[in-house]
C-alpha cells in the first residue's frame, strides 16, 4: 500500500484507493477499449430520446448503519447513473419519496452527451413541481 493512501484517514477511503492500485495499466487499456462500443450504444440510444428517466436504484435507500450488501443482499448496485459515468454523459439523481420502512427513494435523469442543460432543467422542474427535496426520513 503506498504511504498516500496510509495518510487517508477516511478508512473506507483507503480501501476505494487500496482496491484502485491494484489495476493494472493493461486492465485500465482493456477498460477504456470497451467505452468505444458503450458509448456508441449510448448515441445510438439517445437519438430517439432526450431524456432517460429511471428510479435512481431497484430499492429504498439502505438504512445508514448498514452497507449497501448488508442490507440489500443478491441485490446488484448496477444503475444507469453508473453507467452514465463510464460513458461521459450528464445524469443527476434527485429525491422522489420514500418507500419501505420510510426510506427515501430517488428518480435520475440521464442525457445524451452535452445536453447537460436538459438534464438540469428537467431535475429542477422536478423540484418545483414536488418537495420531496425538503423532506428527511425520522432517524
Amino acid at each position: 500500500m503506498s504511504e498516500k493512501i496510509k495518510e487517508t484517514s477516511d478508512e473506507k477511503a483507503r480501501k476505494i484507493c487500496w482496491r484502485a492500485s491494484l489495476v493494472t495499466a493493461v486492465d485500465y487499456l482493456h477498460a477504456i477499449r470497451l467505452r468505444t462500443p458503450m458509448r456508441r450504444a449510448w448515441t445510438e440510444m439517445f437519438k430517439n430520446i432526450d431524456l432517460l428517466i429511471a428510479p435512481t436504484r431497484s430499492t429504498v435507500a439502505y438504512p445508514v448503519d448498514k452497507t449497501f450488501d448488508k442490507a440489500y443482499p443478491g441485490i446488484g448496485g448496477s444503475l444507469p447513473i453508473g453507467a452514465s459515468n463510464l460513458v461521459g454523459v450528464p445524469a443527476i439523481s434527485i429525491p422522489n419519496g420514500f418507500g419501505q420502512n420510510n426510506l427515501p427513494t430517488g428518480i435520475q435523469f440521464v442525457g445524451a452527451a452535452w445536453s447537460d442543460n436538459l438534464v438540469l432543467d428537467a431535475a429542477v422542474r422536478v423540484q418545483q413541481a414536488t418537495d420531496w427535496h425538503k423532506k428527511h426520513p425520522a432517524l
